[in-house]
């Protein structure tokens, strides 16, 4: 349930490769440089990427380096907080092109025990993809009652509502489909389709196997579209009817969204549409910077020559990022 206005800013990608341990639902808390947001904003810190979003209100969140987050919410209809991964409008980049995704999060306080005239609240993993535009949700915990409305916000839908279930990490989600027309990352009053999946006993802490669900999806004949632009671990609060007077506060202690690996076709040529010599930085999978080199037409051979190994890499250039793989 969101009601965006369009923004178009500055590319950032997060990336790792290890999974971390469920050591952080019992010892995590936030670390790292921080930025206090009050108003409507999608930027960058560190590796990651973020956004506040709300319709009304006097809101504010907290984003951290280390991809943690937290959020306050004072009489609004709708709000949304989240970090992780923007891969940018009309990315080219398909979800298989990304390697393995996944989200680690921690709520610290799964009751919330702060909200006042909450109806509805999402705590999970949220993302957009382009072409076609959907809307989608991984739901692992909710407040005050677990959603199974979805798809009633279109009248003679016959491919809305509950759609099938599926088994990722262990537990079994339901999933939704609904069709709505509102403001989206492509603009105002925009139509759009919008998937989630809803685990059936909800949870605080844990990993999200996010490309299981998006196979789960696919197996239910749900496809995404062809050009992700974000993926980000999600809290999200508001009210129907809407009285413009939700408040409440979340906090997440632990986030992190990151990839395993890094397909090994996706995007193999990455350059310049001109004979111009342009800089490319160069990360490795961990997200280590390691260097610049002359995105001339062939990148594979100008990455190759310069650090002499073969692999995956990340290359930034301009506003795109986009994994190489060299051999």
């Amino acid at each position: 349930m969101r009601n965006s206005k369009f923004f178009v800013l500055s590319l950032a990608v997060a990336f790792a490769t290890e999974a971390y341990s469920q050591d952080f639902c019992n010892t995590a808390t936030h670390s790292g440089e921080s930025t206090v947001v009050t108003s409507n904003d999608i930027n960058d810190i560190g590796n990651y990427s973020y956004e506040l979003w709300a319709d009304i209100g006097n809101n504010s969140a907290t984003f951290y380096t280390d991809g943690s987050f937290s959020c306050e919410f004072n009489n609004v209809n709708d709000y949304l907080c989240r970090e992780g991964i923007r891969y940018g409008m009309n990315s080219g980049l398909k979800y298989t092109d990304l390697g393995h995704l996944y989200a680690d999060f921690k709520l610290t306080d799964p009751k919330f025990s702060s909200y006042t005239n909450v109806t509805y609240s999402y705590i999970g993993v949220y993302g957009w993809s382009q072409d076609p535009l959907i809307e989608w949700y991984i739901v692992d915990n909710w407040s005050p009652y677990r959603p199974n409305w979805i798809g009633k916000s279109t009248a003679n839908c016959d491919e809305c509502g509950l759609r099938g279930t599926i088994t990722v990490d262990g537990a079994t989600y339901e999933v939704y489909v609904d069709k709505v027309q509102r403001g989206s990352i492509e603009g105002d009053n925009t139509p759009f389709t919008q998937y989630f999946s809803v685990r059936k006993s909800k949870r605080s802490c844990g990993t999200i196997d996010i490309t299981a669900h998006f196979d789960g999806w696919k197996s239910l004949g749900l496809e995404l579209g062809n050009s992700m632009y974000e993926a980000k671990v999600l809290g999200e609060a508001g009210q129907y009817p809407e009285n413009g007077n939700a408040s409440g506060t979340l906090d997440f202690a632990y986030a992190k969204v990151y990839t395993s690996e890094a397909s090994s076709t996706a995007l193999p040529q990455f350059a310049p549409k001109t004979n111009t010599i342009t800089s490319a930085q160069v990360f490795d999978m961990q997200g280590k910077f390691l260097g610049n080199v002359n995105a001339t037409s062939d990148i594979q051979s100008a990455i190759k020559n310069k650090f002499h190994s073969t692999g995956i890499y990340m290359v930034k250039l301009g506003s795109a990022m986009k994994s190489v793989s060299v051999k």
